[in-house]
């Protein structure tokens, strides 16, 4: 009798136990947000980011020359993005984020009049009207910056469709709320992926012990919310394998990416070269030896392959990457980038690296993780919710890019005032960030750039970003 009343009892106490047990409903998790359905089948995640940065630079010259390229300290929202995600049916999970900014100024130059010209459809004649343009008036414009659908029926195997970051490099995987500097490094932001972002399609997996993770994509080639200018497609691919995933987060990976441009359709210009405050070392307009602007425009083969590793040592971590890349090129004047009529054409080749490393002086690495693949939300309410953290991480790199210009290896002959020959930059940084969680982050970086012919400068920056 006694031992059915406990069975009896123990019937009763279960339910109610497993009850409680049952994740809330609504809750915030292990550093995200989530809404739920009561069977799970659908959830929905809000989260947002605000980076509020300031610059400030160093070295001769900096307030000479043209007002739109005058290097000027300055506060500036760096990123302001409302972020939904989401999963339904336990497959398929989605995302969106919008930028609102960053600050930017339009007209910078003070220009204030100007022509808007149109050709007449009745008579073919060219009509001509004056406009008065405002002088360094605020300029927004909201856009998409990652909006995707994964279906992910297994680990080793999802297919993403829409617009995200590209899947070359270690560094551009990482998302923007925990890259180790304020800004991503010359290697991967000049060379390894200079739009960050396309819209394509992408498979990836991951091996469910974490020791091999692969992906492969095809995307438009022109970067983020731009459709695609011709008939050709990027291919692009990673893979990285962590051989001691059970113990350590060390991994080595390589990426690889091959498109081409028609020089009848694409009529863009190449992307400038910069520094991490947006200083330009190489831009892709000059004026010729006549006075007229030419573009240096993508054509024919874009193509580029990037080693990379991690090694995390306790609380240190090293981090490097090599990337070789190679861009060949047309020219053309100003007004005539898609007449078809092509001075010359060659091509922008050479390699860049850095190596990094960086020291948990407070706290450890799990504050933020091992880089990341770059996978979708995912919350796993089974976990135990972890404790908050901070942490105050000292970081170190150098980085180089060697890079060539031939503007006519291709065809024509080069002008007398067409940038060639070497585009050599050395740099070193130093930072400091301080983690309040993973939630908010304090940082600050110094970098001293050597540039071509022997230019020195500093760029002192500043971030104070929140994220959820």
């Amino acid at each position: 009798m006694k031992h059915s009343s406990l069975a009896i009892a123990l019937l009763l106490i279960a339910p109610a136990a497993f009850a409680a047990e049952e994740p809330p409903l609504a809750a915030f998790h292990n550093g995200l947000f989530y809404v739920r359905d009561k069977t799970d089948t659908f959830r929905l995640y809000v989260q947002g980011r605000v980076h509020v940065d300031a610059i400030g630079w160093l070295g001769p010259g900096l307030t000479s020359g043209d007002p739109s390229t005058t290097l000027k300290p300055t506060f500036f929202l760096r990123r302001a993005r409302p972020e939904i995600g989401g999963e339904f049916f336990h497959d398929w999970q989605w995302q969106l984020s919008i930028d609102l900014a960053p600050s930017t100024a339009d007209n910078q130059t003070g220009k204030t009049d100007s022509l808007n010209c149109a050709v007449s459809a009745a008579t073919g004649a060219e009509m001509c009207t004056p406009q008065t343009n405002p002088v360094q008036a605020p300029l927004q414009k909201p856009a998409p910056t990652d909006a995707f659908i994964n279906f992910g029926p297994s680990p080793w195997f999802n297919v993403q469709v829409g617009q995200f970051l590209l899947p070359f490099s270690m560094e551009n995987r990482i998302s923007d709320n925990t890259t180790p500097f304020v800004e991503r490094s010359l290697a991967v932001r000049n060379l390894g992926a200079p739009l960050t972002r396309d819209i394509g399609v992408m498979v990836w997996g991951e091996a469910p012990n974490k020791r091999i993770y692969y992906s492969a994509g095809i995307y438009n080639g022109d970067g983020p919310n731009r459709p695609n200018a011709d008939t050709s497609f990027d291919f692009v691919t990673r893979v990285f394998v962590r051989p001691f995933a059970t113990k350590s987060a060390l991994q080595v990976g390589i990426s690889a990416r091959y498109g081409q441009r028609d020089a009848k359709l694409v009529g863009y210009d190449a992307p400038t070269l910069t520094t991490q405050g947006g200083f330009a070392f190489w831009r892709p307009t000059y004026k010729d030896s006549t006075g007229a602007l030419v573009h240096v425009i993508p054509q024919g083969d874009q193509s580029a392959l990037g080693l990379d590793a991690y090694v995390p040592w306790g609380p240190i971590d090293v981090a490097g990457e090599f990337i070789y890349a190679s861009t060949s090129t047309r020219e053309a004047v100003d007004g005539y980038q898609l007449a078809n009529v092509t001075p010359r054409a060659g091509a922008l080749f050479g390699y860049s690296y850095y190596v990094q490393l960086g020291a948990w002086l407070l706290g450890t690495r799990d504050i933020i993780g091992s880089p990341s693949a770059g996978k979708p939300l995912h919350a796993d309410l089974r976990a135990p919710s972890l404790p908050a953290r901070h942490g105050l991480q000292a970081v170190v790199k150098f980085e180089q890019v060697a890079l060539t210009y031939h503007g006519a290896s291709r065809a024509g002959s080069a002008d007398k005032n067409t940038p060639g020959g070497p585009v050599d930059v050395h740099a070193s940084t130093i930072g400091i960030n301080y983690w309040a969680t993973r939630h908010l982050r304090v940082a600050l970086d110094w970098a001293a750039y050597l540039l071509p012919q022997n230019r020195v400068l500093h760029e002192i920056s500043s971030r104070v970003g929140v994220q959820f």
